[in-house]
């Protein structure tokens, strides 16, 4: 695994998060203020980052037994509040109250040069979007819910989000951004869309803000013109799935083109894990994307790669793009395009099955618990990757234990039974024997 010229600690990303804590309303009324408010998004945090629904539990018990615990240790967590205590607090506390770290984070990547290593199109960073489903019940519901209505008569009642990824081709880590929700807004009656909801992100979330060249990547449902035209007014380029049963006009220019030969035709022969491979492309510059006037301008390209052993196309698509096409940046625009499938593998479905249980009812509440919810266990996502790309011991630790899931087994196990001074103690315990002394004097 490469190791970074910089690193960070579990405690100093932590700390990003303590910082906004900081500047958080007090809203409760009455004396009984046990627990500063800070302490509950932490415990909730805390639950998300060691991947153990148990864990405040295990340190309760720890510190009556020993006088210590890793909540305070690991975490800074003085008093450990109940899973109700919790939930009932959290659920005032609007989830963009801890988006902050999100950008925090990118700022310290961006200082480190870290996300250089991510460049690819261009020297551009890859974003892609994309939009999943995290909870969904027959009964519990807010005000925000989304709903469906089945024709027996039941509704249920769910939530989405669009988590927008930061990919690269031969990155095996993602970093996440802020999130943002698919839900009804204040005042509204109708249900929230994912397209309505992207371009709230993107009026949000001008590339401006990243001072850095981005191109956006997602599938058929961002390749629309009022989407295309706001990426584009917000200072991102983009690379979007197009499919000819949702773009009959284009398709329809597409066919005159084909027919007058004004098509380019091309293929790049590629070896990728000793597999030969053909990239098979045709592309266009300079196409309407719709009949309305007036229409956005794009060029669009298909690809499909043939596998030269087992003698079958492996994939095909079509996309739109704002980038302008030729043979010599083929092949980078169609290795663009194709890292979109990152944000579900490794996105959404790691989320989802590796430990994180995006999809998992840790809660709904009233207002904002679910949203909150989410957000702790996407800011601990993105917590992992970091120190995955740049903290040594993090990495010799998962290198040590090589699967996801049996890292964080022992992680669970490991500070319920065990006490460490901070994370590098952890880390080392994890890593052999051997290794412990040169590994602390060098941290």
């Amino acid at each position: 695994m490469e190791i970074l010229p910089v690193t960070i600690s579990p405690s100093e990303l932590i700390e990003f998060l303590f910082l906004q804590l900081d500047n958080l309303p007090d809203e409760r009324k009455g004396l009984n203020k046990t627990y500063e408010i800070r302490d509950m998004v932490i415990a909730a945090f805390s639950v998300f980052f060691t991947q153990c629904p148990s864990f405040l539990e295990h340190q309760s018990l720890m510190k009556k037994r020993r006088g210590k615990d890793n909540a305070l240790s690991l975490f800074g967590l003085k008093k450990i509040p109940c899973d109700n205590q919790i939930r009932n607090l959290l659920d005032r506390i609007p989830a963009t109250r801890v988006f902050e770290p999100f950008q925090t984070v990118w700022e310290w990547l961006k200082k480190n040069q870290i996300l250089n290593h991510f460049k690819y199109l261009d020297e551009e960073i890859l974003l892609a979007l994309d939009g999943t489903e995290y909870y969904s019940s027959k009964k519990m519901n807010c005000l925000h819910c989304n709903c469906r209505h089945h024709r027996n008569g039941t509704t249920t009642y769910y939530h989405q989000v669009i988590t927008p990824v930061i990919v690269a081709p031969d990155k095996k880590q993602v970093i996440n951004l802020e999130p943002e929700f698919i839900r009804k807004q204040d005042g509204e009656t109708k249900q929230d869309c994912e397209n309505a909801a992207i371009k709230r992100w993107l009026l949000k979330n001008p590339a401006s803000k990243k001072n850095q060249k981005i191109t956006l990547l997602g599938d058929d449902l961002y390749s629309r013109q009022p989407i295309c035209e706001l990426a584009i007014e917000q200072g991102y380029n983009f690379i979007f799935v197009a499919l000819a049963s949702s773009h009959k006009s284009l398709y329809e220019w597409l066919e005159f083109l084909e027919k007058n030969k004004k098509i380019i035709k091309g293929q790049v022969r590629k070896y990728q894990k000793n597999k030969l491979l053909y990239y098979k492309y045709k592309y266009v510059n300079n196409v309407p994307l719709r009949e309305t006037e007036p229409s956005l301008i794009v060029n669009w390209y298909e690809v499909e790669i043939y596998d030269k052993g087992k003698e079958k196309v492996i994939y095909q698509n079509s996309f739109i793009t704002n980038h302008q096409l030729n043979d010599e940046r083929m092949e980078k625009i169609i290795t663009s395009g194709r890292t979109r499938w990152k944000i579900e593998n490794e996105g959404n479905n790691l989320l989802k099955n590796q430990g994180y249980n995006l999809e998992h009812n840790f809660g709904h509440g009233k207002e904002n618990l679910s949203e909150i919810l989410l957000a702790l266990n996407l800011l601990s996502f993105l917590f992992h990757n970091v120190l995955e790309l740049v903290n040594e011991l993090y990495q010799k630790a998962r290198s040590k234990l090589e699967k996801r899931k049996t890292f964080f087994n022992d992680i669970r196990a490991l500070v319920k039974y065990e006490w460490f001074e901070d994370w590098s103690e952890l880390f080392v315990y994890i890593i052999s024997e051997g290794e412990q002394k040169r590994l602390i004097n060098t941290s």
